[in-house]
């Protein structure tokens, strides 16, 4: 251990009832569940004038962060390489009363979080928010979709800074479009988003010296080359809507492919196989197929409403942005994942309209 717990504090352990999950949660370990995917969050309750955070960070890169919210403020702060157990302390004199805490995994596959428990008062308590969510949404996508790069507000409709791929600093699911329309529609969100993740083995620039695709890590829980693959359990979890953002990060390392009609073909195929093998699971859910404002080739939107077609199913729909394919060279800021977000709850909302 490498942190020891101040005199006059307790450790509320991960067991307790009074903690809320939400996202594809490793619980092999009940008392050290590992946070795997980006937006994944624990809520609860507490009392007294201060509470942190201990958690070990399992580093996959060089600069890694983690998010939370007391009282509804974001913070987010880096983490340490330590390779133990680290206390983040999030609050100090504060009012003697009940706050709230929300901890949000800003980050997808450049770390994991061994989740040790929070730190409060001696005589504080918890208790358990019992929020009551209206659905269940669920978003398989790239690093738009994870997050990444919002916080670069003053870039909007330009290309990344220069830093960005060296730090990842200005990186945070919270400020997704997934996470900002679940909070619109009040929904429960599994966001299983990674950066420069395309469809296929091979292409895409999910890293570098594998390549792997969201074929391969849609239905992983934990899913970095860097560590160990392990399957998910998707009767854990029920989805109304899925969302399906994938296509963006294709067209590496052949722009034309998608053009020549037998690689069209199989890339079709490939994604309806995955595609099918969702809806089988969730029998009740919507899909919807989608790319983002970044901007691409029209020829992957016009690929999308092609499989939407050919499935042929009403519970399954395309979608395009107003601005899709061209808003931005660089990554959407929050106020563009803003947009996003605005326009899909719409849309969502006319489909609930229609039953």
């Amino acid at each position: 251990m490498s942190y020891e717990l101040p005199a006059g504090k307790r450790l509320i352990t991960p067991e307790n009832p009074a903690l809320e999950y939400m996202g594809r949660i490793d619980f092999d370990d009940p008392s050290r569940p590992v946070l795997v995917w980006p937006g994944t969050m624990i809520d609860v309750n507490f009392t007294g004038k201060s509470c942190a955070l201990v958690i070990k960070n399992i580093n996959h890169q060089e600069l890694t962060h983690f998010g939370a919210l007391v009282d509804g403020v974001m913070q987010k702060f880096f983490l340490k390489n330590s390779g133990g157990d680290e206390m983040y302390i999030l609050a100090e004199n504060l009012n003697n009363c009940e706050h709230t805490l929300k901890l949000v995994k800003t980050m997808a596959s450049h770390n994991y979080v061994e989740f040790v428990g929070i730190v409060i008062d001696e005589n504080a308590e918890v208790s358990c928010p019992n929020h009551k969510y209206d659905l269940k949404l669920e978003v398989y996508g790239d690093s738009v979709s994870a997050g990444e790069v919002v916080e670069d507000i003053y870039y909007e409709g330009q290309c990344d800074p220069e830093d960005h791929h060296c730090n990842n600093a200005a990186d945070n699911s919270y400020f997704s479009y997934p996470l900002m329309l679940a909070r619109r529609l009040n929904a429960e969100i599994h966001d299983v988003a990674q950066g420069g993740i395309a469809l296929l083995d091979g292409t895409g620039y999910f890293t570098s010296d594998h390549l792997w695709g969201m074929t391969r890590v849609y239905d992983k829980i934990q899913y970095s080359p860097y560590g160990e693959l392990k399957q998910w359990d998707f009767s854990k979890y029920i989805p109304d809507y899925v969302i399906i953002a994938v296509g963006q990060n294709d067209h590496n390392p052949d722009p034309e492919a998608i053009k020549r009609p037998d690689y069209r073909r199989m890339w079709k195929d490939k994604y309806i196989e995955m595609l099918r093998d969702l809806m089988g699971k969730y029998e009740n859910a919507t899909f919807i197929l989608l790319l983002t404002v970044l901007k691409h080739d029209p020829t992957w939107e016009d690929a999308l409403r092609e499989i939407a077609g050919e499935v042929n199913e009403k519970r399954v729909r395309y979608f395009k942005f107003e601005r899709g394919g061209a808003a931005t060279d660089g990554h959407p800021r929050a106020t563009e994942q803003a947009e996003m977000a605005t326009e899909l709850y719409a849309y969502i909302k006319g489909i609930q309209n229609e039953k």
